[in-house]
């Protein structure tokens, strides 16, 4: 009776970390093809601004005012949320527009873009260039 039970877990598990495996191999090839995206939205003061009240609003509560992970409900999540000012200089535009779009694998970081427009979510990458340039 046992192993009837034993193997429909273990098959369970390996059809999770399967799902998972192929989940995670998703986000990377849409991470990797984001990668060549442009910014279309210029960016001014008002692009800039609007970006800011948009992060103000949906990110500060876990990346802090500063950007540096440290909101009040970030400390208490499992991965920390990100350091903007260390990770923003390490991806080009249309990775963080991906990032912001589709979310974090793994992490608490959701998906926005059923929640932000196109031109929302390209002026908060604009906003993040600032944030992570010390100049918020």
């Amino acid at each position: 009776m046992w192993r009837p039970l034993a193997a429909l877990v273990a098959a369970s598990a390996i059809v999770a970390a399967g799902w998972a495996f192929v989940e995670q191999g998703d986000w990377t090839r849409g991470l990797n093809a984001a990668a060549k995206l442009e910014n279309p939205t210029v960016p001014s003061g008002e692009a800039i601004s609007r970006g800011r009240a948009i992060f103000s609003e949906r990110c500060v509560a876990c990346h802090g005012n500063r950007g540096r992970g440290d909101g009040a409900a970030g400390v208490t999540l499992e991965p920390k949320p990100a350091d903007l000012v260390l990770h923003v200089p390490q991806h080009t535009d249309g990775e963080l527009f991906y990032m912001v779009s589709v979310g974090f694998p793994d992490s608490a970081m959701p998906a926005w873009r059923s929640v932000l427009s196109e031109e929302q979510r390209w002026e908060l990458v604009h906003y993040l260039r600032v944030l992570a340039s010390g100049n918020p």
